[in-house]
């Protein structure tokens, strides 16, 4: 398959947008639904805190099946957050997780190494909040933040290839890593749209509000939704790469 040019990444974003907006209600409850689920996980002994991040990858399987019914023309509904809990693609997906928790795990250790721990120590309030400190400390939160999203834009196809192609985790991350690789270009290019537009429209409640609380409210409304076009996004990259996905096996019986 040849490399695509940059400008399918746009693409990517407009054909997201497109399947957003055929059901953003159902999208979104869905989201709810898989953030009601992570919430209950930080009540589990000794790993409370960590499963979120380690349960990330079944919460994104749910998304995109959602995005792939929706495509086909059924109701995307809120028991799909439980579709990547079902054996055989729960243990690659959960250990996918791990992944994306060590990745994160360096971040954190590459953030404390370059500003001496000090974002970490005023979010824990062991120290207290200084604005000073927090522009001294941006570049090394840049810094840390790539190599976060690096890590995890190069390990974006691994969960839809596991679940839907049924693949190892090895051979998901392979396949992963060579097909962002090799089409690195529409890939950021992606990133790039959706970070100008989150910019954009979080800009828009801080000119037409002058209430903080109204403020933060919007756009962490704002954040919620770009996280969900985000998996369609990567669900319309999922698409032109592997082709169009099934959906949803127990609905597939019961359409005629």
């Amino acid at each position: 398959m040849e490399k695509l040019p940059a400008r399918v990444g746009w693409l990517w974003v407009k054909q997201g947008l497109d399947v957003f907006r055929k059901q953003p209600g159902a999208l979104m409850a869905l989201f709810f639904s898989c953030m009601f689920i992570a919430m209950l996980s930080l009540f589990i002994p000794l790993v409370g805190g960590m499963a979120p991040v380690v349960l990330a990858p079944l919460f994104s399987v749910a998304l995109l099946q959602a995005c792939a019914d929706i495509d086909q023309g059924q109701r995307a509904l809120p028991n799909l957050a439980l579709a990547g809990f079902r054996k055989p693609v729960r243990k690659p997906l959960l250990l996918l997780g791990v992944i994306y928790l060590l990745v994160m795990m360096l971040s954190m250790m590459l953030l404390t190494l370059l500003d001496d721990g000090v974002l970490l120590k005023m979010a824990t309030r062991q120290i207290p909040m200084d604005q000073e400190l927090i522009e001294k400390s941006r570049s090394a939160l840049f810094i840390s933040s790539v190599v976060y999203m690096v890590g995890w834009m190069l390990s974006c196809l691994a969960a839809p290839l596991i679940y839907w192609q049924k693949m190892t985790l090895g051979k998901a991350l392979f396949f992963s890593v060579v097909t962002v690789s090799r089409d690195i270009k529409a890939f950021l290019t992606t990133a790039v749209s959706l970070f100008l537009m989150f910019q954009i429209l979080t800009a828009i409640p801080v000119l037409l509000f002058s209430s903080a609380q109204i403020e933060l409210t919007a756009i962490f409304t704002i954040f919620l939704m770009m996280i969900v076009l985000m998996h369609c996004t990567l669900y319309a990259s999922y698409r032109q790469i592997f082709g169009t996905p099934d959906a949803s096996p127990a609905r597939s019986k019961e359409t005629p």
